[in-house]
């Protein structure tokens, strides 16, 4: 039986890189991969490019291949790269892109809003052909003479003194593969993981349905706005969001909803678009593509190895790490896998980085400092109120999840005095807020 250095379960970008730089290092790999085309996206992602400034420990720049078209977007055919400013390493990347310039955070009357753009209209992210993209690495690594199972679920894997035994199944059958190392990069879902029990001990906070829909004729759509809708009034506790369609269709708007079992997504939808405040904009709309995922959320990893056997990007961690992330843990992989068949401490050094770049990893993060929980633990009449302290303000174009709310309560709090004079019931919940964790505010 063929003994490989390393044996990667999952091809997404975190796995697809630690291929591409272990092949690079000499390395013998094997990819095993649970889809028979990864060039199809079937369940919804993130796909954008995120330029937020050291976010995720590190600041990404696309450099676009083509001039912007008169459509406002970039085409399918240009060249381009994405390039880590921290860690060194750049993708090749064919395809189209389409500029994020503006994010709107809207009130339950509409009438007011949080604004995150920069004076130039730069954009802060760049929507992108992630399905593509991937391909594009498969190839890259393919080249490289990296072996690669497709249709193929590994549901078990074996630490041992000698290695990691793997436990295959392709098209009803069964086999085992034995590798030296082992990155499990099979995202969220985290299986591999589970098997290895590395995932006990973690904080389970919620599990999350997310339904998502790319749908034709959206009234007031603008494929460079992504926009969040806050207050009861939307029909969810978390804000539905409208972003940009996929790539090939960016004139199509990407409508995101998250529910629970208690408030399913098909039946936010139905609110959202036939009786919230923008129901409008759906009078005429088609659904075109539908797409869902489940996720449930944990603590990341903070010791995301145990043995021969490491976790990457999504599978160790809170949320996701975006493909700029997991792309990041991909090269560091990588260079931890030659150390540690040499002898010394890869996975150690791994963690150190891991530990340090992502923000989830801090305990701080856990507490929920007036960020997160806006809905419903504001009224809608509330949130109009908090959101009327931002007319005439623009905050610095951002995508970041964390850097976005602290930004808002940063704008919110130079009012505090007129807060606490014309709404002194807000102040206290601001007050009382500061000491709610991240699992209260998700259950």
């Amino acid at each position: 039986m063929s003994v490989y250095d390393v044996a990667i379960v999952g091809a997404g970008p975190g796995g697809l890189h630690t291929a591409k730089w272990a092949a690079k290092k000499g390395l013998k790999v094997l990819i095993i991969e649970k889809r028979k085309d990864i060039s199809k996206m079937t369940r919804y992602c993130s796909e954008h490019i995120i330029l937020d400034e050291n976010y995720n420990g590190d600041t990404i720049v696309v450099q676009t291949g083509e001039e912007i078209g008169p459509d406002g977007f970039i085409g399918p055919n240009s060249r381009n790269k994405i390039k880590s400013t921290k860690f060194g390493w750049e993708v090749d990347y064919k395809g189209p892109l389409c500029p994020v310039r503006d994010k709107f955070y809207y009130s339950a009357d509409r009438a007011h809003h949080a604004h995150y753009a920069w004076p130039d209209k730069r954009p802060f992210a760049w929507k992108y052909d992630k399905a593509g993209l991937l391909k594009q690495i498969l190839d890259e690594v393919l080249a490289l003479g990296v072996e690669y199972l497709n249709e193929t679920t590994c549901y078990q894997a074996i630490d041992t003194a000698q290695g990691v035994e793997l436990k295959c199944v392709s098209k009803g059958k069964k086999f085992k593969i034995q590798a030296k190392k082992m990155i499990g990069a099979d995202g969220a879902t985290a299986q591999v993981a589970q098997s290895l029990g590395m995932n006990e001990g973690r904080v389970y906070f919620a599990s999350a349905l997310c339904l998502a829909l790319y749908m034709s004729n959206v009234k007031d759509y603008n494929p460079a706005e992504w926009c969040g809708y806050w207050g009861l009034c939307y029909g969810s506790n978390f804000a539905p969001l409208l972003g940009t369609g996929p790539a090939g269709h960016f004139e199509w708007a990407d409508v995101i909803l998250i529910g629970h079992p208690k408030q399913m997504p098909w039946a936010l939808y139905e609110f959202f678009t036939k009786k919230s405040p923008v129901a409008y904009m759906f009078e005429n709309a088609k659904i075109e593509q539908s797409h869902c995922c489940t996720t449930k959320a944990y603590s990341p990893m903070k010791k995301p190895y145990k043995g021969n056997c490491l976790m990457v990007g999504d599978a160790a961690a809170f949320v996701e790490t975006q493909a700029q992330g997991a792309l990041n843990c991909g090269y560091w992989a990588a260079d931890a896998l030659v150390k540690e068949l040499d002898g010394k401490p890869g996975f150690e050094e791994y963690t150190k980085t891991w530990l340090e770049t992502f923000e989830f990893n801090d305990d701080g993060m856990m507490q929920v400092t007036s960020g997160y929980a806006l809905i419903p633990y504001y009224t809608d009449e509330e949130v109009v109120y908090l959101f009327s302290l931002l007319d005439g303000v623009t905050m610095n174009g951002s995508w970041s999840q964390y850097d976005s709310p602290r930004m808002l309560w940063r704008e919110i709090h130079k009012n505090d005095e007129r807060i606490q004079n014309e709404r002194p019931e807000i102040w206290e919940k601001i007050t009382k807020q500061q000491s709610k964790t991240l699992s209260d505010s998700m259950s």
